[in-house]
């Protein structure tokens, strides 16, 4: 992990906290796609026209209710609901970071293995069952650098899990749990120096949400 990004994520690790327990969702996949976007850099825009430190596109960022995607605050919260939906529809851990980076239709395109048409484009024309990671390079890369990335928060043990608000819910929390370590311990060995433990123990808050019922 690269130290001035950690630094930066220090402003904004409270509001982490706060809208992954406020929208039932894990907090250290919010982190992890802070990360990956921008560093935790909220002035960023993308040459796609994604902006905010969360990266949200004018379409979704409407859908979501944000009104100001520079305001780090406001983004960090429509992601966490952004991420709850997706964990609703999906289920899993690496599908949630796959469908942030590439988009929930190309990710049900490609778990189902069917053609899904949007506008005048074709998502997997081929009818490809993937599991559902589209085979974009960028959405595998982005996938595989944020399961280590989850892998080594909970390796170091912080930032715990938080719950779904509906108790209904605990049963998808914990497959999610259970799918993406399974997903990271089949393909990704993460290297933790010392250093970096102890860089983002300074840095990352240790949670223990309880359920609100």
């Amino acid at each position: 992990m690269e130290e001035a990004a950690i630094r930066r994520a220090r402003r904004y690790e409270p509001s982490i906290v706060g809208a992954a327990s406020k929208h039932g969702v894990d907090a250290r996949i919010l982190w992890v796609i802070a990360y990956l976007e921008t560093r935790f850099n909220p002035v960023l825009v993308s040459s796609k026209g994604a902006r905010g430190m969360m990266q949200f596109m004018p379409d979704t960022a409407r859908r979501f209710g944000l009104t100001d995607p520079r305001d780090p605050i406001a983004s960090i919260d429509a992601a966490a609901s952004y991420v709850r939906y997706f964990g609703k529809r999906f289920n899993r851990a690496d599908l949630i970071l796959a469908a942030y980076n590439a988009g929930e239709t190309a990710v049900e395109a490609y778990l189902t293995g069917r053609p899904i048409k949007v506008g005048d484009q074709v998502i997997n024309p081929k009818g490809v069952n993937t599991g559902g990671i589209p085979p974009y390079p960028e959405t595998r890369g982005y996938v595989s650098r944020g399961l280590r990335l989850l892998e080594q928060l909970r390796q170091i043990g912080i930032l715990a899990a938080t719950r779904t608000p509906a108790s209904n819910d605990d049963s998808m929390q914990n497959k999610v749990e259970a799918r993406s370590t399974g997903v990271i311990r089949k393909s990704i060995r993460a290297d933790i120096r010392s250093e970096e433990r102890q860089s983002l123990r300074r840095s990352i808050y240790f949670v223990s949400v309880k359920e609100d019922r």
